[in-house]
């Protein structure tokens, strides 16, 4: 991470657009390989199809995060509520996954997106991957440096006119989830919903893979929510720790959730509480 960028909107790196081996030149290594396969959604939707073929256009080596049935559901929520959204917000864009199919609702339904993760070159391959699909949508395209706390401190506090969708797929660890969230509260006049995707997933106990479980700490176990994503059969490989870091998902268990912010109860923070009280601690600057 580089501290001097964070906080702060990058600029496109134009030196990026000759690279073939994209994921090599930004040091990001691939495990699984994961493609999601969209072939079950052919022909539902002709704007999802069209994104879809300009998103497979692209020769690019990466891995996806999610199924194809994640991706296809968060397409719909976009698609069904445009018309009362002004932004989209990737949180956690690690190879574009989300972001390609976010940005093919950029241009046809007359949205802006953001680009939000710790991890810059993730956001420079997420930025040159959506720049080589949706060229046209790249001037409604920003990249952020930093966590979700540190995007609403710098940017939703200062946009009282925003109406954002945030699409949540950064950290899984309970604890940052439950940071992540908290800041939302101070920007939820401006905040249309949240997706928020590996509400199945288990690992490690070192990782605290509990996302599911900081959602119900941010707004009741009663919360109202829409499943997103597959679900896995009892016997589905999946549901063994895998051989990278352990995670494994719940079987029969949704992959994300879908929430509306006008039908939810704040159960954290109080009230009382600041939004720097979720900013990540600055480090010192290197002597």
């Amino acid at each position: 991470m580089h501290q001097s960028t964070w906080g702060t909107f990058l600029e496109p790196d134009p030196a990026l657009a000759e690279v073939d081996d994209l994921h090599e030149a930004l040091h990001i290594p691939i495990q699984g390989g994961h493609h999601a396969e969209f072939g079950v959604f052919a022909g539902k939707n002709a704007v999802f199809d069209r994104t879809i073929a300009r998103i497979e256009g692209v020769d690019l080596v990466y891995e996806d995060q999610c199924s194809a049935y994640h991706y296809f559901d968060l397409f719909t929520r976009v698609e069904r509520s445009h018309g009362e959204l002004s932004r989209l917000v990737d949180v956690g864009v690690f190879m574009g996954g989300s972001a390609a199919v976010l940005a093919g609702c950029v241009e046809p339904m007359g949205l802006e997106l953001d680009l939000v993760d710790v991890n810059d070159a993730y956001l420079r391959f997420t930025h040159e991957r959506l720049r080589r699909a949706f060229p046209r949508a790249m001037t409604r395209v920003r990249m952020f440096h930093g966590d979700l706390a540190t995007y609403v401190a710098h940017v939703l506090s200062g946009e009282p006119r925003t109406r954002a969708m945030v699409h949540h797929d950064g950290a899984h660890n309970f604890d940052q989830v439950i940071k992540d969230l908290s800041s939302l509260f101070y920007v939820r006049d401006r905040v249309h919903s949240l997706a928020i995707q590996a509400t199945h997933l288990r690992g490690d106990i070192a990782y605290l893979n509990f996302v599911d479980a900081a959602v119900h700490a941010m707004f009741g176990t009663e919360v109202k929510y829409e499943p997103m994503g597959a679900r896995y059969p009892h016997d589905a490989p999946v549901t063994h720790p895998n051989q990278w870091d352990g995670n494994y998902f719940l079987a029969d268990t949704p992959e994300g959730m879908y929430v509306r912010f006008d039908d939810v109860e704040w159960k954290y923070p109080h009230p009382s509480m600041e939004l720097e009280t979720f900013l990540p601690v600055k480090a010192d600057p290197v002597a």
